[in-house]
């Protein structure tokens, strides 16, 4: 009859890598939105690069559905300039994220490498 820590062996063993499975898709998750923000970031940084090479006189339009509606200048920068503030925030706070899950699953891992090892010696017979 197999005693009460044998019977835990595969339960906890099944929870770590849970736990590892679990923190490696919230990390690849979070890079994907990283790279998403990044990318957000960098077009509103050539649209700011471009709109400060036309001049405060130029007319420029945003699209509303199928138009394209006429907006002042200053407002299209100061939008293009909050957008990339808040995409630049927003992978900030995604890079606390990732750090944090790489942590999880460097741990899981090494866990889950020290029950493995722990099984093989209880294992070998002595």
């Amino acid at each position: 009859m197999a005693t009460a820590k044998e019977d835990s062996i595969p339960v906890l063993l099944n929870s770590v890598q849970m736990r590892l499975s679990s923190s490696q898709r919230q990390l690849s998750i979070v890079r994907a939105q990283m790279s998403n923000r990044i990318r957000e970031a960098k077009m509103q940084e050539l649209t700011i690069e471009q709109l400060k090479g036309l001049g405060n006189e130029t007319r420029v339009y945003k699209a509303v559905g199928k138009m394209f509606m006429r907006e002042d200048f200053d407002d299209v920068l100061a939008e293009a300039y909050r957008k990339r503030d808040q995409a630049m925030e927003e992978t900030q706070m995604l890079e606390k994220k990732s750090s944090f899950y790489e942590k999880e699953a460097t741990e899981a891992k090494s866990h889950l490498t020290d029950l493995v090892k722990s099984i093989e010696k209880a294992s070998t017979p002595p």
